[in-house]
């Protein structure tokens, strides 16, 4: 197996500039690649970027993306559009430089990673972090639609974070299954703490229909009703802030729901270790990395049964994003059996310790050399 790979990966998101998991991805996957013998030259927009030993960052010119909510939940495609395009025609100078195959992530990059490959003959990766179905709840924008169609039918090979992404890809856009690899994501275990545990119920996500937060609150409201001296904690932004706030006051839940918005990386490791309960309730979730980080930190995480995740994360309670009040039980009796709450902690902590990015890194380096070769 060859290590001696020049690998072009084109990014979007990276530290700090997060949004999501694709952020997060893209730079442990790089770090551990890297690790590993591994040449990377990683472009990204313009932008503050954490720095690693030994990448080659490529800065793209006239291109400065707006990250977080001002991209992903603006009403103003015709920016998204312009920067897409504008990353494409970046890759006309990207050409020149020394690498072996390319890696190109989600839509985002999807013209460029196509458009390089043409001018290069160089082989293509695409690794599908979502699809736009997930992301809008079975209501797709066309114009992305066809952008995940066209570079899943001219990939070499398609990634994706889930057999559930996987089964998405080959119904949505007639890809042929054996074009497919599924590789999870990974977590550094050792990011994340342990510490006594509060009486609180934790979220963190982005706030659109997609996440299911407003599922979460209604069955926080019926909790309520059997453990009252508990609180709901929401990290995260977006653009149904404001509807959750009102569905919150309608609920009389004003004084139970903590809105944090966006927080620090301190702030989010020190949460998911005082948390009792961590859920996510996506109504679609191609995969959940936060999922893995609540239970890095030894907190009783619950998860809807439309999630990727749940295919790793086998200890997690699972429940259908819609069933309130199954949801509600389950946040009620993790809240009110400490022994429960611990044991099902080790036993997701457990887990995810298998679960390392330098093991993502030898599955994507297998696939690497199945394209060179």
């Amino acid at each position: 197996m060859r290590k001696d790979i020049s690998l072009l990966i084109l990014g979007w998101e990276f530290p700090p500039n997060n949004v999501g998991g694709l952020g997060t991805h893209t730079y442990n996957l790089v770090k551990s690649l890297v690790k590993k013998g591994i040449k990377v030259n990683l472009a990204l927009p313009k932008g503050e970027k954490e720095i690693i030993e030994g990448v080659n960052y490529i800065e793209l010119p006239k291109l400065s993306v707006k990250y977080g909510s001002k991209l992903n939940f603006s009403n103003n495609s015709n920016n998204i559009i312009e920067q897409v395009e504008n990353y494409k025609k970046a890759m006309k100078i990207v050409k020149d430089y020394n690498f072996d195959l390319i890696h190109s992530l989600d839509w985002l990059t999807s013209d460029a990673g196509v458009y390089l490959k043409q001018l290069t003959n160089k082989k293509l990766l695409v690794a599908m972090h979502s699809l736009e179905y997930d992301r809008t709840g079975g209501h797709p924008w066309k114009y992305i639609e066809d952008k995940e169609r066209y570079v899943t039918e001219k990939a070499d090979i398609v990634v994706a974070v889930s057999e559930r992404t996987k089964e998405e890809i080959v119904k949505f856009y007639n890809i042929n299954p054996n074009k497919i690899r599924v590789i999870y994501n990974g977590i550094n275990v050792n990011q994340f703490k342990t510490d006594k545990k509060k009486k609180f119920v934790l979220y963190v996500g982005r706030l659109t229909p997609q996440k299911g937060v407003d599922h979460l609150i209604r069955a926080f409201k019926i909790a309520t009703k059997f453990t009252n001296d508990t609180y709901l904690i929401i990290a995260g932004d977006g653009p149904d802030r404001d509807y959750l706030l009102n569905l919150t006051i309608s609920l009389n839940l004003q004084d139970k729901v903590i809105f944090l918005g966006r927080v620090s990386d301190e702030e989010l490791v020190d949460l998911y270790a005082k948390a009792s309960v961590f859920v996510m309730p996506s109504v679609s979730e191609p995969f959940g990395i936060t999922a893995l980080e609540a239970a890095a930190s030894k907190t009783p995480t619950i998860i809807s049964k439309q999630s990727g995740v749940k295919e790793v994360l086998d200890s997690a309670i699972t429940v259908d994003f819609w069933d309130e009040y199954a949801l509600a039980d389950y946040i009620h009796g993790l809240l009110c059996y400490p022994y429960v709450k611990e044991e099902l902690g080790e036993a997701l902590y457990r887990k995810v310790t298998t679960l390392s990015w330098d093991a993502v890194a030898d599955r994507y380096i297998e696939v690497y050399n199945e394209l060179l070769q």
